[in-house]
């Protein structure tokens, strides 16, 4: 049922751009399309290949993915690392296309322990959307050069958007005592963040990546962790099984804290299904799991 909806979804969109001649532009990532979105406007069609709710990092592409490759007049993909099956429906799909890596001239961060894997998670400072948001203005102007300066205007705006995000995080991230500022969440998704705010990343179960499945060794060794840091609550992330870190928090005698959203927007309704909705859940969440208290 769900592949039936997303090809319904697919079909939909580029209907919709085959109609009024707008180009159609397919990301990897829900969060991207919103940022799209909002810099295209109504010039363009946006649509993601992993759906919201799913895990990019263990996602399986569909033979259908490699017809919307060859149908997207622009592909937008995170990096660095993040689709790593991304090449393969591109050197399958009947036409090459523009691709376009919204992380470069960013540096990633190496996680210790991760080998030379690079941490594809930058969208969670907002800092660096800033620079995800100019490239994608900068890609947009390429392909439709008659909308540029909408896309110019657009991305102003939303840069200002996202500075009054940064400012709204910091204050309500302040008010968690410094003794309670340790993150334990289901994968390393949030160094970003943390670096952008001052949480110490304590412990997770996978690393930036969850296609390898954690032996019971380090399950145990995140337990202990949480026990003897004193951390207040352990976090799972909306595309993740919460099975492990349920069984984490009930042998370190630990809350499991409010859901948050790493790799993935959340449902239409939900308040996360925007990438600037996304990052207030999980202020939101973070301040109440770890003892802080919201300010208006």
């Amino acid at each position: 049922m769900a592949l039936l909806c997303s090809g319904c979804g697919w079909a939909q969109a580029r209907a919709r751009a085959l109609d009024d001649g707008r180009p159609l532009v397919v990301t990897t990532i829900s969060i991207l399309a919103d940022l799209t979105r909002e810099v295209a406007g109504d010039h363009v069609v946006v649509e993601s290949l992993v759906e919201i709710g799913g895990d990019p990092h263990t996602y399986e592409p569909v033979p259908s993915d490699a017809g919307k490759i060859s149908d997207a007049d622009l592909i937008l993909r995170n990096g660095p690392g993040l689709e790593h099956w991304l090449d393969t429906l591109i050197d399958a799909s009947s036409v090459p296309r523009p691709v376009t890596t919204v992380t470069d001239g960013i540096q990633p961060l190496t996680i210790a322990g991760a080998g030379s894997d690079p941490d594809p998670h930058l969208w969670m400072d907002p800092v660096a959307v800033r620079r995800y948001v100019d490239t994608i203005s900068s890609a947009l102007s390429d392909l439709d050069p008659a909308h540029a300066e909408d896309f110019r205007r657009n991305a102003r705006r939303y840069r200002q958007r996202l500075d009054r995000l940064d400012e709204f995080v910091a204050v309500q991230l302040s008010t968690i005592p410094a003794e309670q500022r340790r993150l334990v969440t289901t994968h390393d998704a949030f160094r970003y963040f943390g670096q952008r705010y001052g949480l110490e990343v304590a412990g997770t179960i996978w690393s930036v990546s969850t296609e390898r499945e954690p032996s019971a060794t380090e399950v145990a060794t995140l337990v202990d962790t949480v026990r003897s840091q004193g951390v207040p609550a352990v976090f799972v992330e909306t595309t993740i099984n919460p099975d492990l870190m349920q069984q984490v928090a009930r042998d370190a005698g630990v809350a499991v804290g409010p859901p948050l959203y790493g790799d993935s927007l959340g449902e239409p309704g939900s308040g996360a299904d925007t990438y600037l909705g996304m990052m207030r859940a999980n202020t939101a969440a973070l301040v109440t799991g770890l003892g802080g208290s919201a300010t208006p």
